[in-house]
């Protein structure tokens, strides 16, 4: 039955591998205004900006909306055609069509949050716990003074137990609380005075708490090869397959028929039922309780063996490693939270009482992530972080992550590594994440001890030219460790009060030391990917 079942799947997958190539369609043409959104369709619906503005239906048929459409929808001069249209006043159709019924209710309260509510995550979550009254009074005052104009949204979901709504995120940037910002954006008339008051308060606010961080990240975690798995050709060896005790009882000349007729383990539909099962636990037992319970992030989807979700970066690492090591079960619960556990092999993790099968510690999956400003045109941020996810997946073993930093002024950072690597000095394997997140805390200079960041440049500078046309380091391995241990150690600040501890500097610097020399060795001697990851793990300190 399994060999049976395994060539029937085979046939069938080849067969709609097939059928993909054939697209039949029917070519034509489009002449107009294209959409402001998506640039492929004509525009339907769009909202005038002459003496007076004024939302402009094509279709008379349609349903009636003007009453209802407001600047919240549109910006001046904007059109969209059918299909955005439809995106982004969906709730005002519910409205409409179902008035009294449960779906519109329902729908009115589900709100996502902007780029610009993410970022600022976790500037809300430091404020109310360390100046809530100042929060509360700074949030007050933008009501009353913009009224009903005020954007209110739901906080992510980790805040909403302690933040039912909020202002919106855009508000919490001093960028932003400007006379001519607040007119073309929400169209709201205030005086000098008024922009005064605002800017006062949330210098009193940033004065206790810090300024927010403009900038996010979205993350997209992808199985590595899935096909494979369904396909049966990363199942066991057959001799490993079932039970020792079995597989030992069996006659030698049976053992050989099995193994003539399949290597590994055959396809069953109870297999495929597993695999269905173990990304079935994954999405929702373990995902939107990483992304969303546990830190300050929100999940756009998780579809089985794919993850796509808005983070602050504040938790941007715990999230990603969460997010990999959940999917091979290589995770515990510990006091209902989810730990990275590297001893948990079983490819079972206990929850709640459960215990969940998971893909076990054979599966891997690679990441991209983009780290961007939260007024980046979020179009750009998707087709960016799918890049970074196919750049992962074309490492030869897969099983890597790929970020990148978009800054405002149009820098940008790539890094690509591994999830894991062997120490070679001591055969342990090693995180990755928490490699880069002790390299992040050691450049922190909030700390009583820290690494100022200016070293990478340095480090640069000096090596630029040795380096060949692939980006691979060829001075030798010992005049770079001296010159990194040298740069390190001018680099090195201590901000604690009297003499600085001798034998705890020397511990510090060495330690930051080989931390980042293994990064350096495992990034194959590339130079650019090493330094750049340095800077990214920098820059999630603070941003710019």
């Amino acid at each position: 039955m399994g060999l049976l079942y395994q060539l029937l799947y085979t046939a069938l997958e080849k067969s709609m591998g097939a059928r993909k190539n054939l697209r039949g369609f029917r070519q034509f043409e489009e002449t107009g205004r294209k959409c402001s959104v998506c640039g492929e369709r004509n525009v339907l619906f769009f909202w005038e900006t002459k003496n007076k503005k004024k939302f402009t239906r094509y279709n008379p048929e349609a349903i009636d909306l003007t009453d209802k459409v407001n600047h919240k929808y549109f910006s001046d001069g904007e059109g969209l055609c059918g299909l955005c249209f439809i995106k982004r006043t969906f709730e005002l159709y519910l409205e409409e069509l179902y008035p009294e019924e449960k779906v519109g209710k329902r729908f009115k309260a589900l709100t996502f949050p902007s780029t610009a509510e993410v970022a600022v995550a976790d500037f809300k979550e430091r404020a109310l716990k360390e100046a809530k009254e100042k929060f509360e009074e700074y949030e007050k005052l933008l009501r009353d003074l913009l009224g009903n104009e005020c954007p209110i949204v739901s906080p992510v979901p980790k805040l909403k137990d302690s933040l039912q709504d909020t202002v919106e995120g855009e508000l919490f940037f001093e960028e932003n609380l400007d006379k001519g910002a607040i007119k073309e954006e929400l169209d709201v008339d205030l005086t000098d005075e008024q922009i005064r008051q605002i800017k006062e308060c949330f210098k009193e606010l940033t004065e206790k708490v810090g300024k927010p961080n403009p900038y996010y990240a979205l993350i997209y975690l992808d199985g590595d090869n899935m096909g494979k798995w369904l396909s049966g050709e990363l199942l066991p060896e057959i001799e490993n397959a079932y039970n020792s005790e079995v597989w030992g009882a069996l006659p030698e000349d049976f053992k050989e028929q099995l193994k003539g007729k399949s290597s590994r383990k055959l396809l069953t539909p109870a297999i495929h039922a597993s695999i269905s099962n173990a990304l079935r636990n994954y999405s929702i037992e373990f995902v939107r309780k990483i992304v969303e319970e546990e830190h300050l992030g929100k999940l756009i989807y998780a579809g089985g063996d794919d993850v796509l979700a808005f983070v602050n970066l504040r938790d941007l690492l715990d999230v990603m490693e969460k997010l990999r090591f959940a999917f091979s079960g290589e995770v515990r619960v510990e006091n209902g939270q989810i730990k990275v556990s590297g001893e948990n092999q079983t490819g079972f993790v206990g929850k709640d009482d459960v215990y969940y099968l998971t893909m076990g510690k054979n599966a891997t999956a690679s990441m991209g992530v983009v780290i961007a400003h939260y007024k980046e045109p979020l179009k750009v941020v998707i087709g960016r972080v799918f890049e970074m996810k196919r750049k992962a997946k074309n490492n030869p073993d897969k099983d890597s992550f790929s970020i990148l930093l978009m800054k405002k002024s149009g820098e940008e950072r790539i890094a690509m590594y591994s999830w894991r690597y062997k120490c070679s000095s001591t055969n342990d394997i090693l995180q990755t994440i928490d490699v880069i997140k002790r390299a992040k805390n050691a450049m922190n200079d909030e700390n009583e001890r820290y690494v100022s960041h200016r070293f990478i440049q340095k480090l640069k500078g000096e090596f630029v030219r040795l380096k060949n046309k692939k980006g691979r380091l060829v001075s030798s391995e010992g005049v770079f460790n001296d010159e990194l241990r040298r740069l390190i150690s001018r680099a090195y600040n201590y901000k604690g009060s009297g003499r600085d501890d001798k034998d705890k500097k020397k511990k510090f610097i060495e330690d930051f030391y080989t931390d980042i020399q293994r990064l350096f060795l495992k990034s194959g001697r590339d130079l650019d990917n090493f330094t750049n990851l340095l800077e990214i793990a920098s820059f999630l300190n603070k941003g710019e």
